[in-house]
Formats: C-alpha cells, sequence, structure tokens
C-alpha cells in the first residue's frame, strides 16, 4: 500500500467518523472470546446448511409442502383493535419524525432514530419474527385515506387519476427507491442529521402520495412504494400473516393464483382496503412456502438480493475486506476528482456500495443459469422470470442476516427512545452491557445458519418442481452459494466483536 493511499484511507476514516449516526451496528461494549477457533465455527455452520440439503435430497415431495387445512385467524375485535393502534402509531411516529427534524434542530438524534433503526431496520425484524405490520402501520395508506374522504366531501367521486400503471415498469421504481434509500443510509456524509432525514421523509412522502394519485393507490404500493414492497416480502416469513376472508377479493396475482393458498403474495398484499384482510396464524416461513410467487419478474430478483446486498456491505465496512476494498476503488475516484475531497470519499463509497450489489446479483444469476443448464432445455421461462422465482429463497437469509447484524441496534433504539422523547437533545446512546456479548454471537450464529437452512429448503422445493428425479443435482450450485454466503455472513459478524480463544481482546485490536 502507498504512502498517499495511507494517507487516503485515514483521511477517509477521519472523515466518517466525523459523520453524526443513530448508533453502531453492534450496541454493545467489548467482545467475547471463543471457546475454539472462528473457523470451526464457520466450517460447522457451513456443515450445517449442508447437511439440511442431504436430508432433503432423500426426503419425499409431500414432506416439503406447505400446511393445508383451514387457516387460524385472528379474533375480529383484536384484529380491529391492533389496526386501529397501528394506524395512530404509524401517523404519529412518521409525520412526528418529519416535525422533529424540522422544528427540533439539527443537533437532535431524534429523527434518525425513528427512521434509520424504528422503521428502516426496526420494522423488517419485526416482519421477520412476527409478521409485517405496515399495512395497517403505513401512514401513506392512512393519508390518502383522509384525501380520498375528504374529496368525496367537495363532491368529487375519486381522488386518483386512473391512468395505467406501465406494465414493463415491474417493480423497478420499488428497486431504484431501495438503492437510493440504502445510499442515504451508508453513504450520504449527512443521512443521520436531523434536517436531512425530514427532507428525505417528506420527499418521499409526496412521491408516495402523488404516485397513489396518478396511478390508483393499489397499483403504485404493490409496485413502487419501498416498504410496502420490502415488508411484504420479509412479512411473509413471519408467523402472523393476512388472508382475505372472501377468496374472491385475492386477484391480484391473475392467471395461476390460487386464492387458498396465496398468503402475502406481493400482488395481492396491497388491496385498496387493509380490512379486506384478516390476520392468521401460521408456521414460520410458510407464507414463502405457501406459494409459487405470483409472477416472478427480473424486477423482484433486483430487490430482494440489493436489500440482502445492503445489510451485507453496511457489515463488512467494519472488516478488513471492506478496508481492503475501499484500497482498490479509491484510486479511481481520486484520478477523477481528487485526492482528499469530499466528492472522491462519496464516489468511493458509492462505487463500493455498487460493486457490492452487481457481484451478489452476478453470483446469484450464474447458480441459477447453472441450474437451468442442469435442468436441460425443457424450462419454459426465460432467465429473468427463473431469477424472480427463485429470489425469495434468499429471503430467511437476508432475515437472519439482519437480526445477527441490527438486533442490538433495535434493542438500544428503544431503551433510548423514551429519553430522546422527553429530551430530543439528549445525544448520547445507551450502551447495552447487560447483554453480554456471547449471547450477541449464539444468537448471529443461530439466525443466520436458520435463515440459510429455509432457505436451502425453499430452494429444494422449487427445484422439485424444475425436475423433480433430478433435483439435487440442480440444486448444487444454490447450495455452494448459500454455503459460501453463511461463511461469509459469520465471518463479517464476528470481525468487530469476537476473538480466538487465548487471544487477549484489547491486544487482538490493537494489532
Amino acid at each position: 500500500m502507498s504512502r498517499s493511499t495511507r494517507r487516503a484511507l485515514v483521511a477517509a476514516v477521519a472523515i466518517l467518523a466525523a459523520v453524526p449516526g443513530p448508533a453502531a451496528a453492534h450496541a454493545i461494549g467489548g467482545t467475547f472470546e471463543l471457546p475454539v477457533p472462528l473457523w470451526l465455527y464457520l466450517a460447522g455452520a457451513a456443515a450445517a446448511v449442508a447437511a439440511s440439503f442431504v436430508v432433503l435430497a432423500v426426503t419425499r415431495h409431500e414432506a416439503l409442502s406447505a400446511s393445508s387445512g383451514e387457516p387460524t385467524f385472528v379474533p375480529a375485535g383484536i384484529a380491529w383493535g391492533t389496526r386501529l393502534v397501528l394506524r395512530v402509531l404509524g401517523l404519529v411516529w412518521w409525520y412526528g419524525a418529519i416535525a422533529a427534524g424540522i422544528l427540533v434542530g439539527d443537533i437532535s438524534p431524534l429523527p434518525a432514530v425513528l427512521l434509520w433503526i424504528g422503521i428502516w431496520v426496526g420494522l423488517p425484524i419485526i416482519a421477520v419474527v412476527v409478521g409485517n405490520p405496515w399495512p395497517s402501520l403505513s401512514p401513506f395508506r392512512t393519508t390518502f385515506a383522509a384525501l380520498e374522504w375528504l374529496t368525496r366531501r367537495l363532491g368529487a367521486e375519486r381522488l386518483d387519476l386512473g391512468l395505467a400503471y406501465p406494465a414493463g415498469l415491474a417493480r423497478w421504481p420499488a428497486v431504484v427507491l431501495l438503492g437510493l434509500a440504502v445510499w442515504a443510509e451508508l453513504v450520504l456524509p449527512s443521512g443521520s442529521v436531523a434536517g436531512t432525514v425530514a427532507v428525505l421523509m417528506l420527499a418521499y412522502t409526496v412521491t408516495t402520495l402523488v404516485g397513489m394519485t396518478l396511478f390508483g393507490q393499489v397499483a403504485w404500493l404493490r409496485n413502487a412504494e419501498l416498504f410496502e414492497v420490502l415488508l411484504g416480502w420479509f412479512g411473509r416469513i413471519g408467523p402472523i400473516g393476512r388472508r382475505s376472508v372472501d377468496h374472491a377479493l385475492c386477484t391480484g396475482c391473475g392467471e395461476g393464483c390460487d386464492p387458498d393458498r396465496c398468503i402475502d403474495c406481493p400482488e395481492c398484499a396491497a388491496t385498496a382496503d387493509d380490512r379486506e384482510r384478516r390476520p392468521i396464524l401460521r408456521p414460520w416461513v410458510s407464507g414463502l412456502a405457501g406459494t409459487d410467487f405470483g409472477r416472478p419478474h427480473v424486477s423482484d430478483a433486483a430487490f430482494i438480493i440489493l436489500a440482502l446486498a445492503g445489510v451485507t456491505y453496511d457489515g463488512m465496512r467494519e472488516t478488513a475486506l471492506g478496508a481492503g476494498l475501499f484500497n482498490a476503488v479509491y484510486p479511481l475516484t481520486a484520478s477523477l476528482l481528487g485526492e482528499f475531497s469530499a466528492a472522491t470519499f462519496l464516489a468511493a463509497e458509492t462505487l463500493q456500495l455498487v460493486l457490492v450489489a452487481v457481484v451478489f446479483f452476478g453470483a446469484f444469476a450464474a447458480v441459477v443459469a447453472a441450474g437451468r443448464a442442469l435442468v436441460g432445455t425443457g424450462t419454459p421461462r426465460a432467465l429473468g422470470a427463473d431469477l424472480g422465482r427463485y429470489a425469495p429463497t434468499l429471503l430467511p437469509i437476508a432475515g437472519g442476516y439482519l437480526i445477527a447484524h441490527y438486533f442490538t441496534l433495535v434493542l438500544q433504539g428503544l431503551v433510548w427512545l423514551p429519553s430522546l422523547i422527553a429530551d430530543p437533545l439528549l445525544s448520547l446512546a445507551p450502551q447495552l452491557d447487560a447483554i453480554p456479548v456471547a449471547v450477541v454471537w449464539y444468537l448471529s450464529v443461530a439466525a443466520i445458519v436458520a435463515g440459510h437452512v429455509a432457505g436451502i429448503v425453499l430452494a429444494h422445493r422449487l427445484a422439485r418442481q424444475d425436475a423433480a428425479e433430478r433435483a439435487a443435482t440442480v440444486g448444487l450450485p444454490m447450495v455452494g452459494l448459500m454455503i459460501g454466503y453463511t461463511v461469509l455472513s459469520l465471518w463479517i459478524v464476528a470481525a468487530p466483536i469476537v476473538v480466538e480463544p487465548g487471544a487477549a481482546p484489547l491486544a487482538a485490536f490493537a494489532r
């Protein structure tokens, strides 16, 4: 590494350290000395994922099917009360964060905590662990309903203009908005400043309401509203889903949709009135196993993979791999924009994020293409459709990594929030010293391994449908990808919180 590059890296670290942020990803102090070498944990996790595939390879097809029978509906009274509470909470939380960012001033961390911890990180984890609350929590649904009521009171028949949503756009608008959100969270220097948070939230509110007005509520929510799509996907993992009481209402998937099995699919989740759908109880992950994912599109794959790449990139920045990637891209941006300029570091961070997302998408596309080659020439679907079809199998993996990387951050936000509401200028985040680092490590291992095993099950189920007699062979490329990501994600999580047996923690970090 040259002297100029080393200076650039030092300057980059200094600039990033000066950028205000809500908290570190692991909001705990200290490190955990592993009882066995890290490589043994990684090998054991990889072996567990591989063993799950071996078991599935000799399991009967019926054992992989989703459970049938009548759904267990949550009582109507509980559903109505919960919906009402969530609607009020969604309005207060979203518009309260905007108001705080405008009125309190940039010194307050409250808007950043409300958005980046409460909504951006906390809600996906809630969707994975419990179920998707966004259809009731969404401030945009509630605001649009109020605007529609006002429109009718003024004598107009409808608020939306009834424009046809371009079918060719699919969910690409949601992909673009997801990319901008990830960039704003991880790269934008002022992304955690109260005023910036307020502007971002206000701009997104206007964009969403205008989109719903132009193309109608259902079309815009189904294809373009970032949180509707993101939490709709993650919500299919949790044990609480939504299902139409009258199956005739479940028509979003179009041809090929089986209403009796259509639970929380992205096409049907954005019904015009959330009251038409009742919460149901179901086994974990069965919301993914119970459908064929509607009409798959390559934009679905791009969205899911970008969500996975974003959280991986966030964790990777704390590792030597992240530093190496920065060292590789910085000379390019420096040659174009000059050394040590703010634009240079911003471009380098952006380029890193783009490269990680491209590598993730390329690896997934190569694995799916390899599986198609093993099937032979009989598959009737285009590669893009297969990418969209298999991409949801990555959702449990993304959910497991979300829990591993952000769970303590969400806990820190919950502990911090009451004090912040009482005093918005309280800038010192609490440390979660009561939580042993060992608990964080073993929770991370369990979440990541469980997510990968679930992903293997779902991928094998699809491989069974494509090539029943050769499912084990067809699934090998996907298994290899999931094993590799198991090792990578655990190594990333381990980097800031564990040390090898016998090593002094402080000495290990001083090297």
